[in-house]
């Protein structure tokens, strides 16, 4: 009976998410790709459902709501069994972690960084996300991002299947958004990168 009920909720979910779905966002159509401009709650229930099973991944997101002002990422590539979380708190003097399920370090963001990444997250635009593309790129690709504004939700961004860079979008937010994205990657490659030299370098 509670299985019944669970598969009636997630009927209905999809259902209300499918109707509240509006403002299309314009994109380029070089990646058969669309954006719509999705209710905060419908989305959130989307994005946490996926991994409904993983209490680590929940609390992530319940973690972060404690945030006042930040930036929360979430990476999954197809052939790994775990994403990666890097979440940025402003208020705590710009802290930025990045989290997996063996892993929990410090990433290093640039004082221009933070100026920009602060900046663009106060003058975004308060709307949640979803992207989907038809571009086969044969590997599956998860990315969701969560910006925390004045201990309130601002923006939220879902992209189950490709990256966010693949949207031309003529909308000012959505590329706000983007923004955030280039900085938030770009430094979570970099500190890796960093990482991988310094170990590297205590082999030899």
């Amino acid at each position: 009976m509670i299985h019944i009920m669970k598969q009636i909720f997630w009927v209905i979910l999809f259902l209300s998410f499918a109707v509240c779905q509006s403002q299309e966002v314009n994109v380029s159509d070089e990646n058969k790709c669309y954006i719509d401009s999705v209710a905060s709650e419908i989305l959130q229930w989307q994005y946490i459902g996926l991994r409904g099973d993983s209490a680590s991944y929940k609390s992530e997101f319940a973690n972060f709501i404690k945030v006042k002002n930040g930036v929360l990422l979430y990476k999954w590539q197809e052939g790994y069994e775990n994403g990666q979380f890097l979440v940025v708190d402003f208020d705590k003097n710009f802290s930025a972690v990045l989290k997996t399920k063996n892993l929990n370090q410090e990433v290093n963001f640039s004082a221009e960084d933070k100026k920009k990444l602060k900046f663009t997250c106060e003058i975004l635009e308060k709307k949640s996300y979803y992207q989907s593309c038809r571009k086969d790129h044969g590997h599956a690709n998860l990315y969701i991002l969560v910006v925390r504004c004045n201990n309130d939700m601002k923006a939220q961004y879902y992209s189950p299947e490709n990256h966010p860079y693949e949207i031309k979008a003529s909308d000012i937010n959505v590329y706000l958004i983007q923004e955030i994205f280039s900085i938030m990657d770009r430094n979570f490659y970099i500190d890796l990168k960093i990482k991988k030299k310094r170990k590297g370098s205590q082999s030899f």
